[in-house]
């Protein structure tokens, strides 16, 4: 259970991905609150390097709505290390329809 602070005037901009400090301000509780769901498996995230993640619009999605139908699929076994660059072309890739630019 998220414990509710006074939410912060946030506008909903849909992209790929969201730090931890953008959903806390999204979902009105604290940055460590997110922090704590991403750790304990509740919140699907990408940890980018040893102190930073990042949370794909689908995780937030099933955060938001655990009961929906998944569309989100892993591509890599949760936990796997993976070379950043080789992440960022194929996150770039799938935004852009896999044409350059």
């Amino acid at each position: 259970m998220l414990t509710k602070r006074r939410p912060r005037e946030a506008a909903f901009v849909r992209k790929a991905f969201y730090s931890p400090d953008e959903i806390a301000r999204l979902l009105g509780v604290s940055k460590q609150t997110v922090l704590n769901r991403i750790r304990d498996g509740r919140l699907m995230s990408v940890r980018v390097s040893p102190r930073v993640y990042r949370v794909p619009l689908g995780g937030l999605l099933r955060f938001l709505r655990p009961d929906a139908p998944s569309r989100i699929r892993w591509v890599v076994e949760p936990g796997a290390k993976i070379e950043l660059d080789e992440f960022d072309r194929e996150m770039s890739q799938e935004h852009h329809g896999g044409r350059r630019g």
